[in-house]
């Protein structure tokens, strides 16, 4: 599972470098907050926090989640 979240956290900065290429900050603005969320969600995983559980038991992430973590 960790290395999914690498290798999406590496396309979502790439699509963002791409977006700011074009001038489109505001889509890579969007890849990046992406991007921080997978690295949250990571880390999260990574130290076994209680917040991990709860996203499994709801079956997705929530802002509240992200937010304790």
């Amino acid at each position: 599972m960790v290395s999914k979240r690498i290798e999406i956290i590496k396309n979502l900065f790439t699509e963002a470098e791409e977006y700011l290429a074009k001038g489109d900050a505001i889509q890579s603005s969007e890849k990046l907050y992406k991007a921080a969320e997978e690295c949250i969600k990571l880390l999260s995983e990574r130290f076994n926090l209680p917040e991990v559980k709860e996203a499994e038991e709801k079956g997705r992430w929530t802002v509240t989640l992200l937010e304790k973590v």
